[in-house]
C-alpha cells in the first residue's frame, strides 16, 4: 500500500516537472529562440541562475569574469564567421558607455581618440580638404580645398573623386579608413589618384600641419562686418580675433555673427571669444556636478569689442558652446538674437585618457548661464523668431540687417 503511495507520488511529481519543462521549451519556441536541448541541460543550471540575482554580478565578481570568458568561448566555437578578440573587447568598453543611455558618454578606441583630439583642437597633419563619400564603391568626393594648403599646391581641386591612395584602392573603403591613409607625419609624401571629368590623375602631395579654417569673414554694406563661425576649436580664438581686427581696419560699425550649424566645441574657447565683447570680471558660465560642485568661469579682460550694435544668427542646429554664446550675450543684453529656437544642450562633457591610448567621453555636469537658466532641452529663444524658406532666400539674414540699419 505505502509502496503504491509513494508510486504515485513520484509519478505526480514526475509529471509536474515534466509539464513545467514542456512549458518552458513551447514559450522558448513560441517566442522564437534557438536551441540545443543537451547543451542547454548540461551548460545552463536553471536552479542556479535563479539563485544568482543580477545584483550579485559585479565587474571585480568571479561571476561577471565568468560570464564574459563563457561568452567569448562561444563565440570562439559556434560564431559563423570570425571575430577578432580586439574588436570584442572595444565592443564590450563601448556597450558599457552606451548602457549609460546618454548620446554624449562614449568609449573612444585609441585611434578614434587621436581623430577627437584633433578635432578639437583644430589642428592634424594632412592635405587640407574636407571628403564625403560619393556613393557605394565610388570613391570620396572632394567637397572643399583649404586655401593656401598643400592640396591646393599641388593642384586638387573641389570636385575630384579619390580612387586611390598611395595605390591603395579606397572606392570600397570606410570614410575613416580612408582619411586615416590621408593623414601622416609632416614632411612626408602622398600620391592622391584622382579622377576628373573622364581623366584619371596621380598628384604627389607634401603633408603639413593644418589649422582647419573655423572662421570666415567679409564687409557687408552699410559699414556692417559678417563673421561666420562653425565651431569653438582650440584654433578659432586666434582666428575669431584676426577677423574681428580685419573687419575694424576696414571701418565696421556693425556686425553680425552667424553660429547656425555651429555644434559647439570647447568651452574655453567660446568663454575666451566672450572675453572680447563682455566686461572684466563679469560672470559668464557656471557649472554644477552630481555633487552640486562646479567651477565658475569669468572675464579675464576688458572688452575689446563694445558700444557696436550686434546681430547674432541662430538655428535649431545651434548648439552646446553656440548656446553659451548667444545665451551669455542676450543676458547682457550686447546683441539680438535672430533665427529659431536653438537646439538645447546645456550639459558638459568630460575627455578622460585611459592611459593605454583609449579614452572615454562622459557627462559630468550641467552649465548655467549668468540668468541662472539651464537650457538643457529646451534651447535659447530668440530675440526674433524667424524661420528661412524653402525657396533658399536667407530671411534671417535680411532680418538682422533690418534690425543693425534702422
Amino acid at each position: 500500500m505505502n509502496e503504491n503511495k509513494n508510486s504515485k507520488k513520484e509519478y505526480w511529481k514526475g509529471f509536474i516537472t515534466g509539464l513545467a519543462v514542456s512549458v518552458v521549451f513551447i514559450v522558448m519556441f513560441i517566442l522564437g529562440w534557438n536551441f540545443n536541448i543537451n547543451s542547454l541541460m548540461s551548460e545552463y543550471n536553471i536552479s542556479t541562475s535563479l539563485n544568482n540575482s543580477k545584483s550579485d554580478i559585479t565587474f571585480n565578481s568571479k561571476e561577471f569574469k565568468r560570464k564574459i570568458n563563457k561568452i567569448n568561448k562561444y563565440i570562439k566555437s559556434m560564431y559563423l564567421e570570425d571575430a577578432d578578440e580586439d574588436d570584442l573587447v572595444d565592443g564590450a568598453f563601448k556597450g558599457i558607455m552606451a548602457s549609460l543611455d546618454d548620446p554624449y558618454s562614449q568609449y573612444y578606441t585609441a585611434e578614434e581618440y587621436k581623430s577627437v583630439m584633433e578635432s578639437t583642437n583644430g589642428e592634424y597633419n594632412g592635405i587640407g580638404i574636407v571628403v564625403s563619400k560619393v556613393e557605394e564603391n565610388e570613391g570620396l568626393l572632394v567637397r572643399e580645398v583649404y586655401d593656401n594648403t598643400p592640396a591646393m599646391t599641388a593642384g586638387i581641386q573641389e570636385n575630384d573623386v579619390i580612387l586611390k591612395i598611395d595605390g591603395k584602392d579606397v572606392t570600397k573603403s570606410d570614410i575613416n579608413v580612408a582619411v586615416g591613409y590621408i593623414k601622416g607625419e609632416d614632411g612626408t609624401t602622398v600620391e592622391i589618384t584622382v579622377r576628373r571629368g573622364d581623366e584619371e590623375m596621380d598628384i604627389q602631395v607634401k603633408r603639413s600641419t593644418i589649422e582647419r579654417p573655423t572662421v570666415a569673414s567679409k564687409m557687408l554694406d552699410n559699414s556692417i562686418g559678417y563673421i561666420k563661425l562653425d565651431e569653438f576649436d582650440g584654433v578659432s580664438t586666434a582666428q575669431f580675433s584676426s577677423a574681428i581686427n580685419g573687419l575694424k581696419d576696414k571701418g565696421m560699425k556693425k556686425l553680425v555673427i552667424d553660429i547656425r550649424d555651429n555644434p559647439g566645441g570647447r568651452l574655453d574657447v567660446v568663454c575666451d571669444i566672450l572675453d572680447l565683447f563682455v566686461e572684466k570680471d563679469k560672470l559668464l558660465v557656471y557649472t554644477k556636478d552630481k555633487n552640486n560642485k562646479g567651477d565658475e568661469e569669468y572675464t579675464r579682460y576688458d572688452a575689446s569689442v563694445k558700444d557696436i550694435p550686434i546681430c547674432i544668427l541662430v538655428n535649431q542646429n545651434s548648439a552646446s558652446a553656440s548656446e553659451v554664446f548667444s545665451g551669455v550675450m542676450q543676458d547682457y543684453e550686447l546683441a539680438d538674437i535672430v533665427g529659431n529656437q536653438t537646439f538645447g544642450k546645456g550639459i558638459v562633457q568630460k575627455i578622460i585618457d585611459m592611459g593605454d591610448g583609449s579614452a572615454i567621453k562622459l557627462t559630468v555636469s550641467k552649465y548655467y548661464l549668468p540668468n541662472g537658466e539651464n537650457i538643457h532641452g529646451e534651447g535659447i529663444t530668440p530675440d526674433y523668431i524667424v524661420d528661412l524658406p524653402e525657396t533658399g532666400e536667407d530671411t534671417q539674414l535680411e532680418k538682422a540687417l533690418e534690425i543693425l540699419n534702422r
